[in-house]
């Protein structure tokens, strides 16, 4: 998707809750966790090689685990001294502290860059969803309670949901790809995938797994059953209606995302919004000059760690979460309102600064990878 149409949706959905205060938070909450994020995971989990997932899980999962809580501890420290408690401060520093897969994704699939790049900043940004919620979750039994009993309970559960959401995804690919081998139509595959990824999604919520995780694993394992035994022409059909699928969600999640900011709510915590937007940025920073290079284990291109710190846009689970906060939470209003300036901010600089960082990587970097062993080929 062109940098220019997300920021023009965005906008326009701007206006639309600018003229309609209040009114989209429920729809954009409702639609954006249960209709559009399946869509969108499933086709961005789709697109990625399983391959590639087993040779740089080192830096996915250290800038999508470790990564989730270095933000989260910046952010809320920033946001403390900006005049916060620390339990606000920490609500803030979780719900922001995932990358947002929907602007990401969509920046990427017109983006020239390495595919080892791709994967790494694309499977973080879907990753750290899940971990995000995680720590969200503990952070939200902590505040409720005014105290710490509970969060062993909620850490194990979570941790079982995970696994839980892990081995239900590949399994339900496993079944779907041996329902539908050999029976080479594009028709019969789209209703599949499509038809699996919702399944997928609401049977691991109805669980209490993670649904983020089971249709990430679903889209990753179903593609690598399906590479065995789909034919080259149908898999292409099935591609071009998917990205036509996600075009649309798109589209239509970015103008909701906009209507559900509430412009005039933005100058309300000016300062804690200034502060939380300058920790995060310190935060990403972080994770692209000094984790990413570490977690290769290697020289990094430096074009690479520029694309890595730029595509840090928070969206639609930032304010899904926020939005879902219970209405006894202290200093609920500020959270809100602070959570809606930094996903405007993030979203509108992410989407001309990722190009931006994509565009200045050098020529001979363009087409540069790295191999499993640590060598660069052009």
């Amino acid at each position: 998707m062109r940098t220019w149409i997300i920021f023009l949706f965005v906008l326009a959905g701007v206006g639309a809750g600018a003229l309609a205060p209040g009114r989209f938070e429920h729809l954009f909450g409702t639609a954006t966790l249960y209709v559009f994020l399946p869509v969108l995971l499933f086709e961005a989990a789709w697109n990625l090689s399983a391959r590639q997932l087993l040779t740089w899980w080192r830096p996915i999962f250290l800038l999508a685990v470790p990564g989730v809580f270095i933000t989260t501890a910046i952010v809320a420290i920033a946001v403390h001294f900006a005049g916060l408690p620390w339990t606000s401060a920490l609500l803030i520093g979780a719900i922001i502290s995932a990358t947002d897969p929907v602007a990401i994704v969509a920046t990427f699939k017109r983006a020239k860059v390495p595919e080892s790049l791709g994967t790494i900043v694309q499977s973080e940004s879907l990753l750290n969803d899940a971990m995000a919620v995680v720590l969200y979750r503990t952070i939200l039994v902590i505040t409720l309670l005014h105290s710490g009993a509970g969060v062993g309970l909620v850490v194990v559960e979570t941790l079982a949901g995970v696994l839980g959401a892990l081995a239900l995804g590949i399994a339900a690919a496993y079944v779907l790809a041996m329902l539908v081998v050999r029976r080479n139509a594009s028709g019969i595959q789209l209703a599949a995938t499509i038809t699996g990824a919702y399944i997928v999604y609401f049977a691991a919520d109805i669980a209490r797994a993670s649904a983020i995780v089971a249709v990430i694993a679903f889209g990753v394992a179903l593609r690598e059953f399906e590479r065995r035994s789909i034919v080259v022409d149908v898999a292409l059909k099935v591609e071009r209606v998917w990205d036509r699928l996600t075009f649309v969600s798109n589209v239509i999640i970015f103008f909701l995302t906009g209507a559900a900011l509430e412009i005039g709510r933005l100058t309300h915590a000016p300062l804690v919004a200034v502060a939380a937007l300058s920790g995060m940025a310190t935060a990403r920073a972080t994770l692209a000059y000094v984790l990413t290079p570490w977690a290769l284990g290697r020289i990094a291109p430096p074009g690479w760690l520029n694309v890595i710190r730029a595509a840090g846009a928070r969206g639609a689970l930032a304010l899904a979460l926020v939005i879902g906060l219970p209405h006894g939470i202290e200093n609920r209003s500020t959270i809100i309102d602070v959570t809606l300036t930094l996903v405007l901010a993030t979203l509108l600089l992410s989407a001309f600064s990722v190009p931006r960082a994509v565009r200045s990587l050098q020529p001979a970097l363009q087409t540069a990878d790295f191999h499993e062993n640590g060598s660069i080929s052009f």
